[in-house]
């Protein structure tokens, strides 16, 4: 093709290419504050709190995700409920009974106490229990789970054992 042909066919193009899409230069405009993430939640990080549950192999920690301030409380009810779906196919099981109820747990002390109505009374069922008392207390105060002591007030025995967990 020849230059005196090409350059009526470019023409149109190079004459049209400066114009850019149309719209003109313009300054920064304030708009308000920069944009951010979504809103902090209130409730706080997510956590977890430990739950004991029996397998073939004898005691295990389960993991539960929760949100609050109160992780001894949830790991108890937790714990009562018993193993959900997903864990009573992996083959766990739980010794259960009415959730206990915390009378004392001072934060920093490495100390539980408990009042437990009745279903507590086996010792398997007071293993589960003394373990995730102690697991969810150490981990609220730095504690080391073997460390902390849980004291347990056996409503239908009459009585009241202290225990450290030893998985």
């Amino acid at each position: 093709m020849s230059r005196h042909r090409a350059l009526p066919l470019l023409l149109p193009i190079l004459l049209l290419a400066p114009a850019g899409c149309g719209i003109g230069d313009t300054a920064p405009v304030p708009a308000g504050s920069p944009a951010a993430g979504p809103p902090a939640r209130t409730l706080g990080p997510a956590a977890a709190v430990h739950v004991y549950f029996y397998s073939a192999r004898g005691l295990e920690r389960v993991s539960r995700a929760y949100r609050g301030p109160d992780p001894l409380g949830t790991a108890l009810r937790d714990l009562a409920e018993g193993p959900d779906a997903a864990e009573r196919a992996r083959g766990l099981v739980g010794h259960t009974g009415p959730p206990p109820a915390p009378v004392g747990a001072p934060e920093g002390t490495g100390t539980v106490r408990l009042r437990a109505p009745g279903g507590w009374e086996s010792r398997g069922a007071l293993r589960q229990l003394v373990c995730t008392a102690a697991d969810a207390a150490g981990t609220a105060d730095g504690t080391p789970l073997p460390r902390v002591r849980v004291t347990v007030e056996r409503l239908a025995r009459g009585d009241t054992v202290t225990r450290t967990c030893a998985p």
